[in-house]
């Protein structure tokens, strides 16, 4: 026994030693472009392995390997009873290939939240759970609590705070940025909402307080893209209008929104489909069967298209257990729809813009007990990729 050990020692040395005399940055090409499950078991191969795979550059090398049309993985949140005697939330991670949706244990003990207009950056992603802000790197199952803070308002104005945090990315530095904001119920002498903003520079332990906006709580979701973060909101006037936070220079402008969606009401949600900034109109969804996309074609100059979406009638036919949708996309070139409530199954509507078809895409691997009874879908699925990135890289 002893002896067939000490081969195997030997076998595993010299294979080390072969690997070794290989350039650092053919190992990263190659390991570069496998999935990040492998990568977190090649951690243990060896240090040298180790020291690549955590490297804030290999993960970036990770994230800029193409994908595949097929490799579309979302967060779902459900809420139900996921045991007899057990009624609560659950996070999974969902492979829309094969509809197995795998449990992200870490997430539920730490995040008490449904990540409701929650939003992946390069594969992170920030939820509010209280006046705690988490951070949480959906791939390597990573959450971490981000540096508490508070908006500094005077005693009288505590009452009836509202907060909002949103994740950013500046491509130039190469920096993430999570911007959290306040939102008081009271009014200034101006007539103004009182808000204040703060933002964290991933890597730094201190918030640092930044210059209004024109920005109230949103309605439609947040988008980072460009290098900025869009929020869809309403100003003074309740007009709609999209602010946009620039994450490099920390500034706030806006963006004229598209004439033919002025009219709508809140049925409404900014999305990257294909690359651009979109606002999606789903007003009509459920009693025409019809969708609007307006797509930001020429971002410089604030140029928007229109384009209007039907779907086929085949689309209600598992509409029985819902009459409510959540509406989301994935880069693929999909628009999603995923019931609010359903009885005996989850499952998601997938649609091809391009193509005109639109699929189902069965969820398995959800505990029984939780298809005994109405499941809420908490919020949109959430696509992501996956990233390497550890979180104390940042």
């Amino acid at each position: 026994m002893e002896k067939r050990l000490r081969t195997q020692e030997k076998e595993a040395a010299g294979e080390n030693a072969g690997l070794a005399e290989l350039p650092t940055d053919i190992i990263s090409n190659v390991l570069s472009r496998l999935p990040v499950k492998t990568l977190l078991r090649f951690r243990c191969v060896s240090k040298s392995w180790r020291s690549i795979i955590d490297h804030r550059s290999f993960a970036d090398l990770v994230l800029a390997q193409p994908l595949g049309r097929s490799e579309v993985t979302s967060l779902i949140s459900v809420i139900g009873n996921m045991e007899p005697s057990r009624f609560g939330g659950r996070f999974f991670s969902l492979d829309h290939h094969t509809g197995l949706a795998t449990p992200l244990p870490q997430l539920d003990r730490t995040i008490n939240s449904t990540g409701e207009d929650s939003q992946s950056v390069n594969g992170l992603i920030c939820f509010d759970i209280g006046e705690l802000t988490y951070l949480c790197n959906i791939g390597t199952r990573e959450v971490r609590a981000l540096p508490p803070t508070g908006p500094n308002f005077p005693v009288h104005l505590h009452r009836g705070i509202h907060s909002f945090s949103a994740l950013g990315f500046d491509p130039v530095a190469k920096q993430y940025k999570v911007m959290k904001t306040w939102v008081s119920n009271a009014l200034n002498h101006s007539g103004e909402v009182i808000t204040a903003h703060k933002i964290l520079t991933l890597g730094t332990s201190s918030w640092r307080k930044i210059d209004s906006g024109p920005i109230d709580f949103p309605w439609g979701g947040s988008v980072c893209i460009n290098g900025a973060i869009h929020f869809l909101t309403l100003d003074l006037m309740s007009n709609k209008i999209i602010v946009v936070f620039d994450v490099g220079t920390e500034k706030f402008r806006t963006l004229t929104f598209p004439d033919g969606a002025l009219d709508q009401v809140r049925k409404m949600k900014l999305i990257a489909f294909g690359g651009r900034l979109t606002v999606l109109d789903y007003e009509h969804l459920e009693d025409e069967n019809v969708m609007l996309m307006y797509m930001l074609e020429d971002y410089t100059n604030q140029v928007w298209t229109e384009r209007r979406i039907v779907l086929p009638l085949s689309w209600k036919e598992d509409r029985r257990h819902s009459e409510r949708f959540l509406v989301g996309s994935v880069r693929a070139g999909e628009i999603l729809l995923a019931p609010k409530v359903t009885t005996g199954e989850v499952y998601l509507l997938s649609y091809d813009v391009e193509n005109g078809t639109l699929k189902k895409v069965q969820v398995r691997g959800l505990p029984p007990s939780l298809l005994r009874s109405p499941v809420i879908v908490a919020c949109a699925p959430i696509e992501y990729v996956d990233s390497i990135l550890a979180l104390s890289e940042i």
